[in-house]
C-alpha cells in the first residue's frame, strides 16, 4: 500500500511572525486540498542558511515561508526545486497601499519620542539591529543613510541584538536608543503585548520592501500548485477565513511574480560594499 500524500509546510519566520499565522494557512490548505498536513518551524534563521542543505534539495518541505533575501540566494545559487508561488500576503501598514510589501519601522522608547521627528534626529544615537544582512533591520537603513550622504558612522554606536524581538526589548530596557524593526513583527508584538503600546513610538518607516515569499517545492504536481495558489488568492473572499486573516493583519493574498523582488535587488545594488560595524549584544 502506498503512503498517502502529506502536505508539508515549513516556516523560518516565527516567532517574529506568530506561528498561528502559519497554522491558519495549514488548516486552510488542508481543507482545500483534502490532504493531511503538518508544519515544521525553524526559528534560528529567517531562511535556509548557506552552509546547510535546503529543504527543497532534501525534499523535506512542499511549501516554505522565508525572508526574501533567503529566497533570492536560493535562486541565485540555482537550487533546482525552488519555485515561487504566485500568491503573497498583503499585510496592512499605513504606507502599504494594499501592496505585498512591508517596511522597516525606526522605533524609539516613547519616553524620548518628543526629541525625534525625523531620521536625521537619530544621528549619534545607539542603534540596535537584528542581523547585518537583514533587509529590514540593517540594509534598508544603510540605503537610506547613503541617499542622505552618510555612512554607518551616522550612529554613535551599533548593537547586534540577534533578532527583531530582542531589538525591541533593548529599546524598552533603554539599552539602545533606536532600532529598525520589521513592521509586521512590530505590529504582532504590540498586539500580543498591549501594555507596551504606549512605550514604543515609530519615528519613521523606511521602504517599501517585498513581502516574504511563499515558496513551492517544484516536485509538487502542477495541478496541486495551481490549486494551492488559487486557494490562497481567493481566501479573503470566504467570510470565515477572511475574518481569521484579518485577526493576523493580513488583508488578502495577491498575485505576484519575480519582479516584486526587484525592490530588494535594487536596494542591494545601492548598499553594495557598505556594512554596519558593531558589537554583538
Amino acid at each position: 500500500m502506498s503512503t498517502p500524500q502529506k502536505l508539508r509546510l515549513m516556516t523560518y519566520l516565527s516567532p517574529g511572525v506568530p506561528i498561528q499565522v502559519f497554522e491558519l494557512l495549514l488548516h486552510y490548505l488542508e481543507e482545500v486540498t483534502g490532504l493531511e498536513g503538518y508544519l515544521i518551524t525553524e526559528s534560528r534563521w529567517s531562511g535556509p542558511p548557506a552552509d546547510r542543505r535546503d529543504p527543497f534539495t532534501d525534499d523535506v518541505a512542499d511549501i516554505a515561508f522565508m525572508c526574501s533575501s533567503a529566497y533570492l540566494r536560493l535562486k541565485h545559487d540555482n537550487i533546482k526545486h525552488v519555485e515561487l508561488c504566485p500568491a503573497a500576503p498583503v499585510h496592512r501598514h499605513p504606507m502599504g497601499g494594499g501592496a505585498p510589501v512591508y517596511f522597516s519601522d525606526l522605533v524609539v522608547n516613547s519616553s524620548r519620542n518628543l526629541s525625534f521627528t525625523s531620521f536625521v534626529d537619530l544621528k549619534g544615537l545607539t542603534f540596535a539591529y537584528n542581523d547585518p544582512v537583514s533587509l529590514s533591520g540593517s540594509l534598508v537603513v544603510l540605503g537610506n543613510l547613503k541617499k542622505m550622504g552618510y555612512d554607518s558612522s551616522f550612529f554613535g554606536n551599533m548593537l547586534h541584538s540577534g533578532s527583531h524581538l530582542k531589538s525591541i526589548k533593548m529599546i524598552l530596557d533603554n539599552k539602545a536608543d533606536v532600532a529598525a524593526i520589521d513592521s509586521n513583527v512590530l505590529k504582532f508584538y504590540l498586539e500580543q503585548n498591549p501594555a507596551d503600546q504606549d512605550n514604543l513610538s515609530v519615528v519613521t518607516s523606511l521602504g517599501p520592501m517585498p513581502i516574504y515569499p511563499v515558496v513551492f517545492n517544484s516536485r509538487l504536481s502542477d495541478n496541486l500548485k495551481k490549486q494551492i495558489s488559487e486557494a490562497l488568492l481567493g481566501m479573503h473572499k470566504l467570510p470565515a477565513w477572511s475574518e481569521k486573516l484579518e485577526e493576523w493583519n493580513i488583508q488578502q493574498f495577491t498575485q505576484v511574480d519575480e519582479s516584486l523582488y526587484d525592490l530588494e535587488t535594487n536596494l542591494m545594488d545601492v548598499v553594495k560594499g557598505l556594512s554596519l560595524n558593531s558589537v554583538y549584544y
